[in-house]
């Protein structure tokens, strides 16, 4: 039986360079078509990567712009321009594998050509992602980009027309049927965290400060002001909130009134990220949606207990890796990290019990489930 032939088409970066490898590993990479290549980082061979940089490039400028739609709009530009620009790169093959809103237009190249599609699908499904947002920029006063709505309707016809939908999640295979996609198109992949690189490094931490650290964008998606909220009522002493990641232009909705309560580290480079992780007490992420959170597993598998919402898709035990609580409930994030405050004995147990319960979710296991899935999807299995 010959191999496989699977092109990987991603806009963005996301974790489309664990699927090359995965494919590559196995004989069965093709192509890999993505806006950013470094040789050092990704491990692909050269000769397989089609590099499309124009719209990425477009993105990046649309969304300096001074409005709170401005992210939405480069996404709307930038996706459909490397959509329309990647499908010319589609010649043959067996499988191809985009993600959602990067693909429709290659996809349907991929059906003329009698290839397989594969969509990767990391978030809740557009209908609740879009719902839970539009209410949340109600609270606000913003109103939510019609760019979202465009793009929305763009990934339910990705999830018609594909062979296949890769889920990363529980949460996002639930909302995913919620909305009636079939189950049988859907496909389970649970993403994964570099072991070598995320662990505890005694030492790191040389203090005695109580820090919460969140990682990602600080945006209302991602819940921060609810952590915020909590942290205000909560008012500990020698404490510390630690906000790491990009603010997006959401965020001048409700960080002004937190000044002075938080310290914000806006860039950290991945290589680094290990090291803060190990400087904090808790690990936070109060998502409204979030269909994965590679975060969670790196922080835990750093020895930290978390706290994630029910809207986060990280396999998480609750009371017993951390906890898990309801989206938009600033009191029970407090109540949580009081307990953890309060108890240095239950931080210990708690972030002993995430790590060893995170060391099946690598990316060498990821790598495993993907190959399985091509081989299903093209009758080798």
């Amino acid at each position: 039986m010959r191999p496989l032939e699977v092109t990987v088409s991603s806009g963005g970066k996301f974790h489309a360079y664990h699927i090359a490898r995965a494919a590559q590993q196995a004989g069965y990479l093709r192509r890999f078509i993505t806006t950013i290549y470094d040789r050092y980082e990704t491990g692909i061979d050269r000769s397989k990567v089609r590099q499309i940089m124009l719209p990425e490039l477009l993105g990046m400028a649309i969304q300096k712009l001074p409005t709170t739609s401005s992210v939405s709009l480069s996404y709307l530009v930038r996706d459909n321009l490397f959509d329309l620009m990647a499908r010319r790169y589609l010649s043959g093959g067996d499988i191809l594998n985009v993600f959602n809103h990067f693909g429709l237009y290659s996809m349907r190249q991929a059906r003329r050509l009698g290839i397989k599609t594969i969509v990767e699908r990391s978030s809740a499904h557009p209908v609740v992602h879009h719902r839970i947002l539009s209410e949340e920029y109600a609270r606000y006063g913003l109103r939510y980009s019609r760019a979202n709505a465009w793009l929305f309707g763009k990934h339910e016809q990705e999830y018609a027309e594909a062979d296949a939908i890769a889920v990363p999640s529980e949460f996002v295979w639930r909302t995913m049927v919620e909305q009636g996609v079939p189950e049988a198109r859907l496909r389970r992949v649970h993403f994964g965290f570099e072991p070598g690189h995320f662990r505890p490094m005694p030492g790191v931490k040389t203090d005695d400060v109580f820090r919460v650290m969140f990682a990602g964008s600080v945006s209302l998606q991602k819940g921060v002001q609810y952590l915020l909220e909590a942290f205000r009522r909560l008012n500990l002493p020698n404490a510390e909130l630690v906000l790491v990641g990009g603010s997006f232009p959401d965020s001048r909705a409700f960080l002004p009134q937190y000044e002075g309560l938080y310290r914000h580290i806006p860039f950290v480079p991945h290589p680094r990220l290990a090291e803060v992780y190990n400087t904090a007490s808790v690990f936070v992420l109060p998502s409204l949606q979030d269909g994965f959170g590679m975060v969670v597993y790196e922080a835990a598998a750093c020895g930290l207990p978390v706290i994630i919402t029910e809207n986060v898709g990280a396999d998480i035990r609750d009371g017993q890796d951390g906890f898990v609580v309801p989206i938009r409930d600033p009191d029970a994030l407090a109540d949580r990290l009081l307990r953890l405050y309060r108890d240095e004995n239950l931080r210990r147990e708690m972030g002993r019990s995430a790590w060893e319960y995170v060391q099946q979710f690598t990316w060498e296991a990821y790598h495993r489930q993907v190959i399985a899935h091509y081989e299903e999807l093209a009758g080798y299995a």
